[in-house]
């Protein structure tokens, strides 16, 4: 009997242990975002910052399950059975992502990036100054010579 009642205190210890620890995760992950360490812009866009139909709706999916098994956890107090439809419907939505990125990623023509794209930054710095690699050596009228090609 002892040893019964040690065990569920062992388990229930466990279980708010790795409820604080998933929550102070949760925490930080959102503090990261907030401080815009972690950008979402991107979360379901493309490279060309469209915004991707497919992405979303494995998202969408995969969120949706992910809640739906921890709240029948919660409820028969063990993971529930995976279901072959849920498989089904999983692997339907990342076939449909990984096809979309298939079919974009043949395309011969680029498609145009959206305006709310970024922009690149400019290099500077000690290493980006100016990049030398592309100059090639010149000579003027004078016999004075210009810089010199970066091997």
């Amino acid at each position: 009997m002892a040893n019964m009642v040690t065990g569920e205190l062992l388990a229930k210890a466990c279980e708010l242990l790795a409820c604080l620890f998933l929550g102070a995760l949760g925490i930080v992950l959102l503090f990261e975002i907030v401080t815009n360490k972690i950008d979402l812009e991107w979360l379901i866009s493309e490279d060309n910052g469209h915004a991707s139909m497919a992405r979303f709706q494995l998202l969408v999916f995969t969120f949706v399950i992910a809640i739906s098994f921890v709240r029948l956890t919660e409820s028969a107090k063990e993971f529930p059975a995976v279901n072959s439809g849920v498989l089904t419907l999983l692997g339907i939505s990342a076939s449909t992502y990984a096809v979309g990125k298939g079919i974009q990623k043949s395309g011969e023509t680029p498609e145009q990036v959206a305006p709310n794209t970024p922009k690149p930054e400019p290099t500077t710095g000690k290493k980006g100054e100016a990049d030398k690699s592309n100059d090639v050596k010149t000579t003027s009228d004078e016999g004075n010579q210009g810089p010199a090609h970066a091997d």
